[in-house]
């Protein structure tokens, strides 16, 4: 069998799609998955910043090296902005809320923030922002703060009395 008659093994993807894909660039049937340093530039928090990913697996065109961002290299890249910045994971506030024994709904309304969001945040679909995020470590790691957020330092809100 010559070069040009091998057929290339199928193998899926993480989301089980089957590879080689078509590359929306080159229209070529030539997508495999492929594993490569990356480096990227990610708008968080209103800055730009640059996150060095160094075994980023991505689908990548044999034929013109096009790289084919999906859900799974979102998340790498997504994983590796977090690291960068020192946030929590989405594992982290899951176990810290498993451990305070809450349920997502709690957490939620403890924060003020919607109970998507808390979701969000522990599956890895959205990143906090560096405010909350800090926010998150003193609710967690200070038992006196997650006191006074659940109003149990008299029921002025947040123990802070309105000026008159």
């Amino acid at each position: 069998m010559t070069p040009e008659q091998t057929k290339i093994p199928e193998m899926p993807n993480s989301q089980g799609k089957m590879f080689p894909w078509r590359c929306p660039e080159c229209g070529k049937k030539a997508v495999q998955s492929a594993t490569l340093q990356h480096t990227s530039q990610i708008k968080h928090d209103g800055r730009l910043f640059t996150v060095e990913i160094p075994w980023l697996r991505v689908p990548q065109c044999g034929a013109c090296g096009e790289l084919v961002f999906d859900n799974d290299a979102d998340e790498q890249i997504a994983q590796a902005l977090r690291e960068h910045l020192g946030l929590l994971s989405g594992d982290q506030i899951r176990k810290n809320r498993d451990d305070l024994g809450l349920s997502q709904r709690v957490l939620a309304e403890h924060l003020g923030v919607a109970l998507e969001t808390i979701s969000r945040w522990e599956n890895g679909a959205l990143t906090q922002t560096q405010a909350m995020d800090r926010y998150l470590c003193v609710y967690f790691g200070v038992p006196a703060a997650r006191a006074a957020l659940v109003g149990q330092f008299g029921s002025s809100h947040l123990g802070v009395q309105a000026e008159t």
